[in-house]
């Protein structure tokens, strides 16, 4: 019976297999018409200085609307806290205020709002671990911050220097919060 086993292996025969008839394949060339690619005309060299110059009046002409584009992301950071206090709120909503301050946070300093960055990652790490009530001060500190910096961000350099004050102030009581009680 062994020897049986063993011719069957090393023979590839196989009583009980069936072979399978080979199945003829469609030539889809007469259904399909591939085009070769053809290659974009070369029209010159791109010059790197009108390249950088059309790159920043493109940026120049959206920078107007910067301001806008940030006070509507402080008003949605508004509505969102405001959401989060009622008494109803659900984890849901806190999630809602985290994006909010964390879609914040990567647009800030692009809309030429430093300091709102760091007041909004600042806010993004105390909400990871805040829970329905908790630290309700801290994160209306932050909220507002982020409004007041706004209301004087580029006026001067002691405007400047409030709003380095105010962040360094958060940031510093957020991570007072995070070290284990001693």
């Amino acid at each position: 019976m062994i020897s049986k086993l063993l011719q069957r292996v090393t023979s590839g025969k196989d009583s009980r297999k069936t072979v399978a008839a080979p199945v003829a394949t469609p030539d889809i060339s007469r259904v399909i018409k591939v085009k070769p690619a053809t290659p974009a005309p070369v029209t010159g060299m791109v010059d790197p200085d009108d390249m950088g110059a059309r790159a920043e009046a493109a940026v120049d002409s959206l920078s107007a609307q910067f301001e806008t584009w940030m006070a509507n992301d402080l008003q949605r950071l508004r509505a969102a806290w405001e959401r989060v206090q009622s008494a109803d709120a659900t984890p849901e909503d806190y999630r809602g205020l985290f994006l909010v301050a964390h879609n914040i946070r990567g647009s800030a300093t692009s809309f030429g709002y430093p300091a709102i960055t760091r007041i909004a990652e600042s806010l993004c790490k105390l909400l990871t671990r805040t829970r329905a009530g908790e630290n309700v001060a801290l994160i209306n500190l932050h909220v507002e911050a982020c409004r007041a910096v706004f209301r004087s961000a580029g006026h001067d350099d002691a405007a400047l220097q409030m709003a380095d004050a105010v962040c360094d102030a958060l940031e510093s009581r957020v991570l007072e919060d995070q070290s284990p009680a001693a």
